[in-house]
């Protein structure tokens, strides 16, 4: 998400009058919403004029605009931010612009640092809010003093967010009654829905989603709301101070640990300075003692919905789908090895000699960056020209090892099965099934589905950058564990 500012007067009808006259329970408009429609909206719900309009982003998901009201009885402008959701499909995933909006309307007027909801559109999937002051991108900022500053505010947020009494509100997914772990369950059965939806099987997405509904941690305390996507790029900050939490599209009951446990992801790809310090800062200003095993726990389900999202590819970003899926299945059978203790060995490099087509690939990526994205000044040329460098690359691996990888899963996957597998999805099916027939340990399955993830995660490396060698942050100091 871009930068946003925070407005120096609210819209004129405020969230007491648009933003309750929005029939939630009801079904959204199947027609899409043109951009003239969704102007019209903004002016009759703020009585004031546009004199500023600004795509932020139009994916296939989420659209949205940066807008400027500028009221003619007084003059003064409402700095606004409009988030609308095309019609889609009827889907087993809940999470819409209207559910976000709960959220929004949960957390008004609460201390949790947020941008205010002024309206919800009464027909399209489209909500208005202010727009926060500050910038997203935590991982250029330089001052490492501001950095620490800026994560510190951060997790302060997510204890008053914790500390919100969920029982009070209308909260999307939540049940009176039911506890944490309850919570935990709903909110994996979602997912799991998501996934078998797509009615093509992953075995790596199952063999994880067995073990999360075989060991969901048994607390049954009550839930609280967590933000469900917690961690760099989801909170703005302005001169070394957070502004604002955003993005609340998952947030639901549950378990705070899982909040920690997507702030460990995130912080993958925009790392904080001393994870584990912060950690301990949540725990001293919360007073909720840390559960390392909850938190281990969260990482494995944190980056199976990340899986999931992809195995859906419901973002039409190829870019992104490719280094995504890369980096968080590598993260999953990471989670999944530490959460049972389990070492796991990465299997030797593949490597192989060029093809005739590897010319023609690095010929066209230096043509991209020299010829395009280093000269041009438009922004959404140069992102493009970016990410097609990436499909690029991950194609150029494929080409020229693809086959290697494919022969060392072969191999692999005959070592653990005691047969060759005429494919290696077909061998992966086989490894799952051998281990819910107990005819190989869990151990042994996810070493070798690991061994695979490792091996076809050579493919995207050079489209991951830095993000191809990245792991969790350690969650305790390794320097405060005692050695024998």
């Amino acid at each position: 998400m871009i930068s946003q500012r925070q407005p120096r007067e609210r819209a004129s009808s405020g969230p007491e009058t648009g933003a309750q006259a929005a029939p939630l329970a009801a079904a959204s408009s199947d027609q899409l919403a043109s951009e003239s429609e969704l102007r019209a909206w903004v002016e009759e719900t703020t009585g004031g004029t546009i004199t500023q309009w600004q795509m932020i982003s139009g994916g296939n998901r989420c659209r949205s605009w940066s807008v400027d009201v500028t009221h003619t009885s007084d003059g003064s402008i409402a700095e606004l931010y409009l988030r609308y959701q095309p019609p889609r499909p009827p889907s087993a995933e809940p999470y819409t612009v209207w559910r976000e909006a709960v959220v929004y309307k949960a957390i008004s007027g609460t201390a949790v640092l947020a941008p205010q909801l002024i309206a919800i559109h009464p027909e399209h999937q489209a909500i208005l809010t202010e727009r926060a002051r500050g910038r997203a991108d935590y991982r250029r900022v330089k001052s490492e003093a501001d950095r620490i500053a800026i994560a510190r505010q951060f997790v302060h947020t997510l204890v008053t967010l914790h500390r919100l009494p969920v029982s009070d509100q209308l909260l999307p997914g939540y049940v009176p009654g039911k506890s944490m772990a309850d919570c935990v369950r709903l909110e994996l059965e979602t997912w799991r829905n998501m996934y078998l939806e797509t009615a093509d099987r992953d075995p790596l997405i199952d063999f994880a989603l067995e073990w999360l509904f075989a060991n969901i941690p048994a607390q049954q305390s009550a839930p609280v709301l967590v933000h469900g996507d917690a961690g760099p790029g989801n909170f703005l900050f302005e001169q070394g101070r957070m502004t604002a939490l955003i993005d609340w599209e998952l947030a639901h009951p549950g378990d705070p640990m899982e909040d920690l446990a997507w702030f460990s992801m995130r912080s993958v790809m925009e790392p904080v300075p001393d994870f584990a310090s912060l950690l301990r800062e949540y725990a001293r200003h919360s007073g909720v003692p840390l559960d390392f095993d909850r938190i281990r726990y969260h990482r494995i389900f944190v980056s199976t919905r990340v899986v999931i999202i992809r195995h859906r590819n419901v973002t039409g970003q190829p870019a992104n789908s490719l280094v995504s899926q890369a980096l968080n299945s590598r993260l999953l059978v990471s989670a999944l090895a530490e959460a049972n203790g389990i070492t796991l060995h990465t299997p030797e490099p593949v490597d192989a000699p060029s093809t005739d087509f590897t010319p023609f690939y690095d010929v066209t990526l230096s043509d991209l960056k020299t010829e395009i994205a280093d000269v041009s000044k438009q922004t959404g040329v140069i992102a493009a020209a970016k990410n097609a460098a990436k499909v690029l690359k991950y194609l150029r691996e494929v080409d020229r090892i693809g086959p290697s990888i494919t022969r060392a899963n072969l191999a692999a996957l005959e070592t653990t099965l005691g047969h060759a597998p005429v494919t290696v999805e077909a061998g992966k099916r086989q490894v799952l099934e051998a281990y819910r027939n107990t005819n190989l340990s869990f151990a042994a399955a996810l070493h070798c589905f690991a061994g695979c993830v490792e091996r076809d995660a050579q493919l995207a490396a050079g489209a991951s950058g830095g993000l191809a060698s990245r792991q969790f942050p350690p969650l305790e100091d390794p320097r405060s564990q005692p050695h024998d």
